[in-house]
This record gives structure tokens, C-alpha cells and sequence, in this order.
């Protein structure tokens, strides 16, 4: 099967690279990619390449192959480009989620709009003088003449907190004035008791 005036087949040796390859046979690397059909410029031990002593390329095909083989270069610029870019994602990724897991870290956090944070961190009230005297009943809402009632239907996305900020109440007081919330958690289509001021 081996014709004796083609080509002759070799096998890459162990730890054998496509420069010492080039070296070895004085043949250019685009000999050594055309020849073996590879691409990417990676030989494998078991590969068989087949030279033939004294072969030149047209000059077509040679602008051809450098023309082609910028293409790759760019291509592989580009792609280290995204993994780079991936790889720093991943690490702002990852440094959130260790963030999210480990609480006793400080996590830098959008900014809160002033209303929901008025609503859901209300002002200390002052100290007052019965206070010191002793405990102080808690007082739950009821509606008053000042409140008025309104129900609300809960729409897909609404949260608690989402809810009780644009009606400018607290959650407690959310889940005082509906006792069939459960677990703090509100489904669509729930309807909600808001006593507005």
C-alpha cells in the first residue's frame, strides 16, 4: 500500500512539538497545518502526516492559508477577549455569593429611595416620660375614623414590603390588619386589608 516515490508517513514522537517538527523536515508551518489537515496546529501522539520531499505551495494557496490563518489569530484574540471578560463576571459572581452567604461581611448595596427607606426604617421615636416608668402596652391597629379602609388585590411580582410602601404603611402593621397571611408570603389574586392614614 506504501507507494515508494509518495509520500512518506512519521509518526510524532513523545513530547514532540510542531516547531521541532517544522525544524526537523525544514518545512513551514503551513505545510505542516495543510498536510496533516489540522486546524488548530496540534499534533497528537498517533497522528500520521504525510510530507512529500520537495513540495512547494502555489502562491494562492499560500496567501490563501496566511489569510486564513489571521482569521484564526483574530478569532482566538476575540475569544481570549470574552473568557477574560467571562472570568471577571464570574469573579463579581462569586465574590456576591460569598457576600450573600457569609452576612458579617459588609455587602455594598443600591442605593434605597428615600421613600422606601422612610417607610421601612422609621425615625426612633423621642423617649417618653412614662416609658421609664414602666411597660408599655403595644397598641395593634384598628380602624379609626382617621383610616380609611381600602383592599387590595395582589398582582404577580408585588411583594410585602413592595405593597406596604406604596400605601405608606409598615409590613407589621400589613400583617396585623391580615391574619391569614401566612409565613409572610403573598400569592396573586390574595386580597389585602389596608388601613390608609
Amino acid at each position: 500500500m506504501n507507494d515508494p516515490s509518495g509520500p512518506e508517513p512519521r509518526e510524532p514522537e513523545v513530547k514532540e512539538t510542531l516547531s521541532g517538527r517544522k525544524q526537523r523536515f525544514s518545512l513551514s508551518r503551513l505545510e505542516i497545518l495543510f498536510g496533516g489537515l489540522l486546524l488548530v496546529g496540534l499534533i497528537y501522539i498517533g497522528y500520521v502526516l504525510f510530507f512529500q520531499e520537495g513540495s512547494d505551495f502555489s502562491p494562492a494557496l499560500e496567501k490563501r492559508m496566511k489569510k486564513l490563518e489571521a482569521l484564526l489569530g483574530e478569532q482566538t484574540e476575540k475569544i481570549d477577549r470574552e473568557i477574560k471578560a467571562l472570568q471577571a463576571l464570574q469573579a463579581q459572581l462569586d465574590a456576591r455569593l460569598r457576600a450573600l452567604e457569609n452576612p458579617s461581611r459588609t455587602v455594598t448595596q443600591p442605593p434605597v429611595p428615600p421613600q422606601a427607606s422612610a417607610v421601612s426604617n422609621p425615625p426612633p421615636k423621642p423617649a417618653s416620660p412614662t416609658a421609664a416608668a414602666g411597660p408599655v402596652e403595644k397598641k395593634t391597629p384598628s380602624a379609626s375614623t382617621e383610616r380609611k379602609k381600602i383592599v387590595h388585590k395582589v398582582k404577580k411580582g408585588e411583594t410585602l414590603k413592595g405593597i406596604a410602601a406604596k400605601y405608606k404603611v409598615s409590613t407589621k402593621d400589613l400583617l396585623a390588619w391580615n391574619k391569614s397571611i401566612k409565613q409572610k408570603s403573598i400569592r396573586p389574586g390574595d386580597t389585602l386589608t389596608i388601613l390608609s392614614r
